[in-house]
């Protein structure tokens, strides 16, 4: 219709009327994009509330696990070092229910990492990561991701060296009936159908050898890298909930 007006407009050398309808053509093509770029920023804001929720989800799951973390990898710690003085002490003593339950959590159990990333990597992988409008955020999460990348090969470092050494010493010098008749470091019993037993009052000779000191001195040394790398880890997630739900907030998404 309005290319008819024009035609007609033209015929009759009407250049006021053309001018009018130029007018109206370009503001109509200016409104119809800006309809259209508005309605695309409606919903990449929407898209990126949803991923947020559940990024916010993932950090969540992430903390709470980390916090488990730390906690059994201090409480490795503390029973690693009173076997050492166990072990180095020519007159220390044990008791033997405290030495079998120290071994399955300081030598036996080698607590892991669990990190719930699945939305970054989504994000990521798909390209879509620009969805998210924080930079402070996408850095954070990027940062982070190169901190569990670390924090896994730490972690591969101790898996190695409690295969090579730690393992071998106990399946050959440690009975280990007794060991895994106790509670593991989550609070369950490592083997239930061992059922209740008198832990045996003797200890295993090499638990005062220099070998049994140092296994102990190595998975230590290993963990307590792992140990920086937890703390970092949790510390970064906590910021990154707060960034999270700041943008949240900036997307009226509220709490």
């Amino acid at each position: 219709m309005i290319l008819r007006r024009v035609i007609q407009h033209v015929k009759e050398q009407n250049w006021t009327a053309i001018a009018i309808d130029f007018v109206i053509v370009v503001i109509g093509v200016f409104v119809g994009i800006q309809v259209s770029n508005w309605n695309a920023e409606r919903g990449d804001r929407a898209a990126e509330a949803q991923y947020l929720v559940a990024m916010k989800e993932d950090v969540d799951y992430s903390i709470g696990k980390l916090e488990d973390l730390l906690r059994q990898l201090e409480q490795q710690q503390a029973s690693r070092k009173a076997l050492f003085e166990y072990a180095t002490g020519p007159d220390a003593a044990i008791a033997p229910a405290d030495r079998d339950r120290m071994v399955l959590h300081g030598l036996f159990q080698l607590p892991m990492i669990d990190i719930s990333d699945v939305t970054f990597e989504t994000l990521k992988s798909s390209g879509r990561l620009a969805l998210v409008r924080s930079p402070v955020l996408v850095s954070e999460l990027q940062s982070l991701s190169a901190k569990v990348a670390g924090a896994l090969r730490s972690q591969a470092d101790e898996i190695q060296v409690t295969y090579l050494f730690s393992d071998p010493l106990l399946v050959e010098h440690v009975d280990m009936a007794g060991v895994f008749r106790h509670p593991n470091l989550n609070g369950r019993t490592s083997v239930p159908w061992l059922g209740e037993a008198p832990a045996d009052p003797v200890a295993p000779q090499v638990m005062k050898s220099r070998r049994f000191a140092n296994v102990l001195l190595y998975r230590t040394f290993f963990t307590d890298a792992r140990l920086d790398n937890a703390r970092g880890m949790l510390e970064q997630h906590r910021r990154i909930a707060k960034l999270i739900q700041a943008r949240q907030d900036e997307l009226g998404a509220g709490r």
